[in-house]
């Protein structure tokens, strides 16, 4: 059937509605019914207005995907899958990577309504970076910011601002040994250009190691840390992506002065922690029930590194109802788990991978990029 809105049959406001609430997958095919429909998808208050319908529905069909990145044996190259959360992890799609990376795989700094960035430095770095829509097959190759020729080492963050409608990403570069105080760097999709930023430098470092970063809230966030006499003060490191500053928020005492063996990520829209805990051979998972309040810290669950099936090698992430994906080697093989800490249960998916190489972001369709020329 073929159904075609016009101002003679149905108002343009409504039809914007109804255009409005269709899934991604829809809104592309319509894109090549005519002109006039092509424009207004492509058009930008269209896919912001998309977008904020998406982020304030609690409707099922705009549940938070997962992003899997996984690099099994055969074939040894990376694969990228997006799947639901549900009891199976049902795979939901297979997007295409628009590029090879130099590397074994890409490192996916983040991804933040839609967007996925990608940083081609896991083993050596390039300095590339691409910002990837797999939702609609586009992406972006950021031009490449200017590094020092000194040693040096980089961290990463991706987040969104809302007051400017733009996506942004700060770099922080730690050069030889004055780790105290990075340059901060500053790339906006909207300017298209890097930019140095004045705010205070952060007084902590971000493990070369073990970094990861997570937008909540407005801000990103990372695990610092500093050396003192007595060893170490851990925080959150915090940056508010629309006023371009750092900020702090204190972990639970149990943390604060731990080594810095921790990843932060989040669970719904709570911060959470995992740290590993070398000595004792298992992860604590920690979660901060409310942003920024520091007595809202609450220790949720000890994984075991070492199980009678399997050894786990990383904590993954977790589903909203509170299971965790763990990347496990078992076997000669290494396989993603899903993990029932209430009722230490196990559920082998089937997707096995090289250890080391499994990431998993939350992600949610959208159409941001889709007004960009290829």
């Amino acid at each position: 059937m073929n159904i075609e809105f016009s101002s003679d049959y149905l108002p343009e406001e409504m039809m914007i509605q109804i255009l409005l609430r269709l899934p991604i997958k829809s809104l592309l095919q319509f894109t090549s019914v005519c002109k006039s429909w092509n424009s207004l998808i492509k058009h930008n208050t269209f896919i912001k207005n998309h977008l904020n319908l998406n982020l304030t529905s609690n409707k099922t069909k705009n549940a938070p995907l997962f992003l899997l990145r996984h690099v099994p044996r055969e074939p040894n190259v990376e694969q990228y899958s997006l799947h639901l959360d549900n009891d199976s992890f049902q795979e939901y799609s297979k997007p295409q990577l628009p590029v090879k990376s130099f590397n074994e795989c890409f490192r996916i700094v983040g991804s933040c309504n839609g967007l996925v960035l990608l940083s081609d430095d896991y083993l050596t770095e390039t300095n590339t970076f691409i910002l990837w829509n797999p939702s609609i097959r586009k992406s972006v190759t950021l031009p490449k910011p200017h590094m020092p020729q000194s040693q040096h080492y980089t961290g990463y963050g991706f987040g969104f601002d809302s007051k400017k409608n733009d996506y942004k990403i700060v770099q922080l570069v730690y050069e030889g040994h004055n780790r105290a105080s990075p340059e901060i760097k500053l790339y906006s999709l909207n300017s298209g250009s890097w930019k140095s930023i004045t705010a205070a430098s952060p007084k902590y470092e971000i493990s070369p190691s073990l970094w990861s970063q997570v937008f909540v809230n407005g801000s990103i966030h990372w695990i610092g840390f500093c050396k003192n006499g007595e060893g170490f003060r851990n925080v959150v490191l915090g940056f508010n992506v629309c006023e371009e500053v750092f900020h702090e928020i204190e972990l639970p005492k149990d943390l604060a002065s731990e080594e810095p063996n921790m990843a932060i990520s989040v669970t719904g829209k709570s911060l959470t922690v995992r740290h590993y805990d070398i000595r004792f051979k298992c992860c604590y998972v920690w979660v901060m029930r409310e942003y920024g309040v520091v007595k809202s810290w609450t220790k949720q669950f000890t994984i075991d590194f070492v199980t009678p099936n399997f050894r786990v090698t990383r904590v993954l992430g977790s589903r909203e109802n509170d299971e965790l994906l763990l990347e496990t080697y078992g076997g000669k093989k290494g396989e993603i788990v899903l993990h029932d800490p209430k009722k230490n249960t196990n559920v082998f998916l089937g997707i096995h991978t090289d250890p080391g190489y499994t990431c998993i972001e939350y992600y949610m369709e959208s159409l941001v990029l889709l007004d960009r020329a290829t």
